[in-house]
């Protein structure tokens, strides 16, 4: 029987087919994911800000983990960033960047670079560990990415 993690996926709509890569990728290795996120498949068409943040604060909040899609563009995307920083909020959450395919060393999110618990690459081996509770920081290519004296303390 599959793991079962309860996952937010945080990521642009640009990259919404990359969700079902990654329930695919992670799927071959006994791994499934449990996706709260807002996707084209489950759109949101509100407009008004708060109403937005109340569904997604909503789907964080039911979610034990949250992924980030790092992607070229994710870095400009503001509700990224604010999903990484409610998710913050609650010590219990893991937040996990995982490389988009192809996304070379772009820029991460502000948010996820001081918050993360793991930055991976595209492989699901490193994805479950990082699910699990391994602590990782990679570059793209699943090499380890250079030490950083980040403090993360949760309250």
């Amino acid at each position: 029987m599959a793991t079962v993690h309860n996952v937010f996926i945080s990521h642009r709509h640009e990259d919404d087919r990359l969700l079902g890569e990654l329930k695919a990728l992670l799927a071959k290795n006994g791994c499934a994911i449990r996706d709260s996120s807002v996707n084209s498949a489950i759109p949101n068409n509100a407009t008004a800000e708060s109403y937005i943040k109340s569904i997604l604060a909503d789907r964080i909040q039911r979610s034990g983990k949250i992924i980030v899609l790092v992607s070229p563009e994710t870095k400009n995307h503001e509700w990224v960033d604010w999903e990484i920083e409610y998710a913050n909020r609650f010590p219990d959450k893991r937040i996990i960047g995982v490389w988009a395919p192809g996304a070379a060393e772009c820029d991460v999110p502000t948010a996820l670079e001081e918050y993360a618990d793991a930055i991976v690459g595209w492989n699901s081996q490193a994805i479950i560990d990082a699910l699990n509770g391994s602590d990782k920081w990679e570059t793209p290519d699943g090499t380890q990415r250079p030490a950083r004296n980040i403090p993360r303390a949760k309250c």
